[in-house]
């Protein structure tokens, strides 16, 4: 019964993700994770989840498609680094005999469930945050700050043979002219009056480093929580039967 559940549960969040494998035809899920790592198509499955995921996240593993059952074992091995990468919290697809664990229908179940809901996650994150355009014209990141700067300051082309001296000097200019332009204290003091030289850049680039890893802590152990708190979930006899769609929400 739960793991008819689950499987209901990753078909359909497979139709969502926009899986067109065979396996969503009847009863082709259900033969494939009873066979586990030695079924292609589990296999197969399982690769094209991860290559979603490889293309929205930055893993250095990756799991490649079997083409018989011999290759099951190998196939286990990869998708135990895999795991490992992701900091699976899942004891029973990171724990015990390598070779064993992706042979359980149920290990497996849990695996595509867990593989789903990563995903999932991956494209919300990814619709929260949209990649930056790619910047038209090339040319390098420096290049395109002062071309940008050109474009807003209302500045044409500079010629080719200017030196940088002649460049940043007809910014300056042309900067000058503008904010004569604007009306009085539309630019507020600056809070730095002197010239920062390259010791006090080292130590500001110190400084934000050292916050940066704070925060990167901070956020691991607030992460570390909410997976202690939603595995705490199943831990009563009632529960249990929901955990895998617990985890699956989480």
């Amino acid at each position: 019964m739960e793991c008819d559940l689950m499987e209901t549960d990753i078909l359909e969040s497979l139709e969502d993700l926009g899986y067109k494998g065979p396996l969503l035809e009847d009863g082709a899920l259900s033969q494939a994770v009873s066979a586990g790592a030695s079924s292609p198509e589990f296999t197969k499955l399982c690769a094209w989840l991860v290559s979603e995921l490889r293309v929205l996240c930055k893993l250095d593993e990756n799991v490649q498609a079997t083409n018989s059952p011999s290759e099951a074992e190998e196939f286990q091995l990869e998708v135990s680094g895999l795991l490992g990468e992701m900091n699976c919290p899942y004891l029973s697809l990171t724990s015990g005999d390598v070779t064993k664990r992706l042979l359980i229908q149920k290990n497996c179940l849990l695996l595509l469930t867990y593989l789903i809901s990563e995903l999932e996650a991956a494209r919300m994150l990814c619709v929260n945050t949209p990649p930056k355009k790619a910047q038209e014209g090339g040319g390098s990141e420096v290049f395109q700050e002062l071309k940008g700067i050109c474009i807003a300051l209302g500045m044409s082309k500079p010629p080719a043979n200017i030196t940088m001296f002649q460049f940043f000097s007809g910014i300056e200019k042309k900067l000058k002219e503008t904010l004569a332009k604007v009306p009085p204290n539309h630019v507020g003091k600056p809070l730095l009056k002197k010239p920062m030289g390259p010791a006090h850049w080292e130590k500001i680039e110190a400084i934000n480093q050292a916050v940066a890893n704070e925060y990167e802590v901070r956020r691991k152990l607030l992460i570390k929580r909410l997976d202690v708190t939603v595995q705490s979930f199943g831990w009563s006899d009632r529960a249990k039967f929901s955990s895998p769609v617990i985890f699956l929400i989480h």
